[in-house]
């Protein structure tokens, strides 16, 4: 095959491409940026433009000839209608756009989550516009030469992105906090699910997809068989470290009720606030012979020697909100146990 991504290499199109490459077929990206190539540097087709212009997407497309796109950088709607536009003049086999997860909705109706389960309203503009574009895609592919297949990734753990509850790409702080030896907050009791998976694993799913024609018209969850908890998922930093995490649990309501720019932009009041744990059911029955190669702890290695090397691990430069809110919760958890010990004994 000849496939053609929008967007990447990136931190799940990275491994999708290094499979579909070792599979033997010819892999192009249209980007933006020059440079930022991870190491495939001569490996792949590389064609610089924006992918919102029409005139350089359709000339990419008639350049290249891909039997497939991976649509891995569509976010708004006017994108997606410009790739309709290209491929209604340059058909290709199939489109696999790349979707999120966070489409079913929060809380989640069941869990773990299967793509036909009961969903609920998504929560924010980016999984809002991820669904409109699904539809859309649904909408213009469901006849003619070109096929649709949509890929709903969980959370990926890769070189390039991570987060915590306190927010997107947080995941070099956390190291950071560990390495330093500083508390690490923890919201609630530490027991809310995680679904966190190796972007390595999630990659090669994708391209197994992409590989497979009777993925055409389907849509899947692409995420980890098992979901962790919040504090397993803290102590695998640590165990990717290589020192020991002081967890702290602060209530997340607590944590909610500061009001705090800190705490409302985070993943509180969102994602992180529910259990997360999405079903591989539908990809496994199809792909028995599937193996999910890296742990979670591989993830947060590579993650953290691809930080290293690019600079992304700087010291901290403390107080953080993160150390102001623990001192004070530990300061009045003090106070306030002494306070009940005195009024115990007396």
């Amino acid at each position: 095959m000849r496939v053609l991504f929008l967007g990447g290499p990136g931190n799940i199109s990275f491994s999708t491409i290094t499979d579909l490459l070792l599979h033997g077929h010819e892999v192009a990206v249209l980007k933006r940026s020059h440079g930022g190539l991870l190491g495939l540097e001569g490996k792949i087709r590389v064609f610089h433009g924006d992918r919102d212009h029409p005139e350089t997407l359709s000339q990419t497309l008639a350049a290249f000839r891909p039997n497939q796109v991976v649509d891995a950088s569509c976010f708004e709607v006017p994108q997606a209608q410009t790739l309709i536009h290209a491929v209604s003049a340059q058909p290709c086999q199939r489109v696999v756009f790349i979707s999120t997860a966070d489409v079913y909705g929060y809380p989640l109706s069941r869990l773990p989550m299967r793509e036909d389960d009961p969903w609920t309203p998504p929560y924010g503009d980016y999984a809002t516009n991820k669904l409109a574009i699904e539809q859309l895609y649904g909408e213009a592919f469901s006849r003619g030469k070109t096929r649709l297949t949509i890929v709903r990734p969980g959370y990926a753990l890769g070189k390039t992105f991570s987060l915590t509850a306190m927010g997107i790409n947080q995941g070099g702080l956390l190291a950071s906090r560990i390495r330093q030896g500083r508390p690490v907050l923890s919201p609630g009791d530490g027991t809310t699910l995680i679904d966190a998976g190796a972007a390595h694993n999630t990659g090669r799913m994708i391209a197994r997809i992409c590989e497979e024609p009777e993925a055409a018209g389907q849509a899947y969850t692409c995420a980890h068989p098992r979901a962790v908890t919040y504090d397993q998922y803290i102590e695998v930093f640590a165990e990717a470290v290589g020192r020991p995490a002081q967890i702290v649990h602060v209530p997340t309501d607590f944590l909610l009720s500061l009001g705090r720019p800190e705490v409302a932009h985070s993943l509180l009041p969102d994602m992180m606030g529910h259990h997360l744990y999405f079903s591989v059911e539908k990809f496994v029955h199809q792909f028995p012979d599937f193996e999910w190669e890296w742990s979670l702890t591989d993830a947060a290695r590579d993650f953290i020697t691809h930080q290293e090397a690019t600079g992304g691990l700087t010291k901290l430069q403390l107080p953080q909100f993160e150390d102001r809110v623990l001192e004070v919760w530990l300061q009045g958890m003090s106070t306030l146990r002494q306070t009940v010990l005195d009024h115990t004994v007396g």
